[in-house]
């Protein structure tokens, strides 16, 4: 009997260290912004910044296109 609840009471402890583990994690991770080219090939950074995924205002290419290059 007394292995059995020790067996119990291990599995328990890991269950909850891999529970607290998750809920301080955090829970979003940003990555990096990428480069999305060499500016002699992208003549619209606008339009290959939504192809790549960012949304209005989160690629630098809004305000100035060299920025979203990578040869500047």
């Amino acid at each position: 009997m007394k292995i059995n609840c020790k067996t119990g009471f291990m599995s328990f402890l890991m269950i909850a260290s891999v529970l607290i583990i998750f809920l301080v994690a955090p829970e979003k991770v940003e990555a990096e912004p990428q480069c999305i080219g060499l500016c002699g090939m992208i003549f619209d950074c606008p339009t290959a910044c939504i192809r790549m995924g960012y949304q209005s205002g989160q690629c630098v290419g809004w305000e100035n296109p060299d920025q979203c290059c990578c040869d500047h």
